[in-house]
């Protein structure tokens, strides 16, 4: 036999207008409906953001952008800017900056690399591993200096973004390969 689902709901009559509550949940409601894992929180009242990672050597000037560097000629600096969706940066949180670490190679051996591109992070013959985190600052962006690399290769980076208050939501940058080349 079938039993037909009675959900109580209570009407209140306001001027023009009516309220309706009911007892019974929706059927799709934030609470269950599917979220990826590293993916926003979408808790109410937060915005949606833009977590971008980027590269930087100190400069005479002050942090300078680079796509590549030549082996043993700079320390690399990581960055991470948060802003929500519209482009006002984030006023709190925190980022912790990632790299691709290979499985099973001792950390910080300059004879044998662990990081590795973040295809190795992809394919499971590698993990992302902490560097550090940072707080923000009041523009939004958040510094990790990884350090002068001494063998070319190739490292996968990501940072993760806590909000920790903030009305963004928390959430993964994109990952980014930084390129050291040999030196000239």
């Amino acid at each position: 036999m079938r039993r037909n689902r009675i959900t109580r709901c209570a009407v209140t009559l306001l001027g023009t207008g009516a309220i309706i509550a009911c007892s019974a949940p929706a059927p799709v409601s934030p609470e269950t409906s599917y979220r990826p894992v590293g993916g926003p929180s979408f808790r109410p009242g937060t915005v949606v953001g833009s977590y971008e990672l980027s590269f930087f050597v100190m400069g005479a000037g002050g942090l300078q952008p680079v796509s590549t560097l030549p082996v043993l000629t700079s320390e690399l600096i990581l960055g991470a800017h948060v802003a929500d969706d519209v482009g006002v940066p984030a006023q709190r949180g925190s980022v912790t900056f990632q790299c691709c670490s290979l499985k099973g190679l001792p950390p910080n051996d300059i004879t044998r690399p662990d990081e590795a591109p973040s295809a190795n992070c992809a394919d499971g013959s590698a993990m992302w591993a902490n560097l550090g985190s940072a707080p923000v600052d009041e523009l939004g962006n958040a510094y990790q200096v990884f350090g002068v690399v001494q063998i070319p290769r190739t490292v996968g980076f990501r940072c993760l973004y806590r909000a920790q208050g903030s009305l963004i939501d928390s959430d993964l940058c994109p990952q980014k390969d930084f390129t050291w080349t040999a030196a000239q």
